[in-house]
């Protein structure tokens, strides 16, 4: 047997030993006391008015335990004191608190019934989920303004990396912005399985006692509770979905940054961060180098293999309570909400502060090839030939140009007509203003007005819908911030009415 001080280890013969209160026990309840001390006392509430309102625990002892929790929970999480192996769990420590605060028939009610484990870390990601939530909203509102600011900046765009057709700066920002509009979806769609409560499955199969469920939920702000009482304690997918989630962002902005790193180059020379975010060298005094584009680069890898330890530390386990779910799978996921929420941060500051080469971008989309399809479009609308022929004739004139060292500006219908020769056997009744217009960097965006284009009348209507969109996600987030603030409130009245 243990110590009299012990809590639960009554079928144990010893304390925990030192090796394992150095190696999990005490690193486990640091933790615990860092991230869930207010989660716990805010659950002990509401178990607690719960416990009152069935009549499993009398008003005069439930006041009596209420007013050691506010008590408790004004000290602060120090109050908890060390880790004391004879009190094991962080929870034991919190209810060993209360039973000095009153006595342990009263503190001891706390456990009637009682889920352990608690839905801590569900709260604590929730709450790591809306700031997340903010935070990319408010970077999707940056990227917006600078879709807005250059809408008509003009500039080459890749496939394979090689000129493929212009687009502009604004286009090519909306198509950030649209990626990152999924990636708020599938971030808010993971807060409804996070937000489902589990107080009251017991162990695994509930409860004797006549505990009202969808009380103590609607207590602590949760949408509801989890029907089944092991998928309660067994379910992992609520650290698997947001860690996911992330993962998937993360990735969306880690390759929005490696474009603008590139355009960051002197050979590129399209942007440029301001230098409130941009690095010196200590040996090469010309430098200006745009770490942050490096770090989210870097924090989107941290993130991914976050998400996959997640999974990892979950994928073979049985399906029941067990550490790997309650604990060890917690980590890397708030690892990953610390790598996130500082990504989006950085990204949202050095972006907002970055400039871009309106004339450097024209002459590259001037110089290149990248018009050429339009000017394939314009033979076939205007003769009798196929798109087909058309694009060969194209193909053999750009041929031609290289080997000439022509850039596209240089290009005339003489040219155009040597390939017609070449591919058809006759010229193209074509001058050389029908061959410049086609290939205009800026008249080819014009022409581009299709749903989703480059066409400046096209992207300020997909940026106007995509603010609406925006502002009914600062709506749908707000609303999942006063659910929990509404929660609270509920719990502050019913603690006060049985109180007074």
């Amino acid at each position: 047997m243990t110590g009299d001080d012990s809590i639960s280890r009554e079928r144990l013969e010893a304390s925990p030993g030192e090796i394992y209160t150095e190696t999990i026990e005490e690193p486990v309840y640091e933790f615990k006391r860092e991230h869930y001390f207010d989660h716990l006392v805010e659950t002990n509430k509401a178990w607690v008015l719960m416990l009152v309102e069935t009549d499993l625990v009398p008003e005069s002892e439930g006041a009596t335990l209420l007013e050691a929790l506010e008590d408790l929970q004004e000290e602060g999480s120090e109050a908890l004191g060390e880790y004391n192996p004879d009190y094991e769990y962080f929870y034991s420590h919190m209810e060993q608190v209360l039973i000095e605060e009153t006595t342990e028939e009263i503190a001891g009610n706390i456990n009637i019934g009682r889920t352990r484990p608690e839905p801590l870390a569900r709260m604590e990601t929730r709450e790591r989920l809306i700031t997340v939530l903010d935070q990319l909203n408010d970077l999707r509102e940056t990227l917006l303004d600078i879709a807005q600011r250059e809408v008509e900046t003009v500039m080459p765009q890749w496939t394979h990396y090689q000129h493929a057709q212009i687009s502009t700066v604004g286009h090519y920002i909306l198509a950030i912005t649209s990626a990152l509009e999924r990636d708020f979806d599938r971030l808010y769609d993971s807060y409804d399985t996070v937000n489902e409560c589990t107080l009251g499955c017991g162990a695994l199969a509930g409860a004797s006692y006549p505990l009202d469920r969808e009380l103590v939920a609607e207590l602590l702000g949760f949408d509801g509770f989890k029907n089944n009482t092991i998928d309660c304690v067994a379910g992992g997918d609520h650290h698997m979905e947001p860690a996911s989630a992330m993962a998937n962002m993360m990735t969306t902005l880690s390759r929005f940054c490696q474009d603008v790193y590139t355009w960051h180059t002197r050979e590129f020379g399209f942007a440029e961060i301001g230098d409130e975010y941009a690095g010196s060298s200590s040996m090469m005094p010309q430098k200006k180098n745009p770490y942050p584009f490096e770090y989210v680069r870097a924090r989107s890898g941290h993130v991914t293999a976050k998400a996959t330890s997640v999974q990892e530390t979950l994928h073979n386990t049985n399906y029941q309570d067990i550490k790997d779910v309650e604990e060890d799978a917690v980590y890397p996921l708030f690892e990953a909400f610390d790598e996130t929420s500082r990504s989006l941060r950085l990204l949202n500051g050095t972006i907002e502060s970055t400039t871009f080469d309106a004339e450097a971008m024209m002459r590259e989309a001037e110089d290149g090839f990248a018009s050429c399809t339009e000017l394939a479009s314009r033979i076939h609308r205007n003769t009798d030939l196929s798109y087909r022929t058309a694009h060969r004739i194209v193909g053999d004139m750009v041929l031609r140009a290289i080997n000439s060292d022509m850039t596209a500006s240089d290009v005339g219908s003489d040219l155009v007509n040597e390939s017609a020769e070449e591919i058809v056997g006759e010229r193209l009744d074509i001058d050389d203003e029908f061959v410049q217009a086609a290939l205009d960097p800026e008249a080819f965006v014009e022409v581009h007005d299709g749903p989703g284009g480059p066409a400046p009348k096209e992207v300020r209507r997909r940026i106007q819908d995509q603010r609406a969109t925006v502002d009914e996600h600062r709506v749908r987030v707000n609303d999942l911030r006063e659910s929990l603030d509404a929660a609270e409130e509920m719990r502050s009245e019913r603690l006060e009415e049985l109180t007074q």
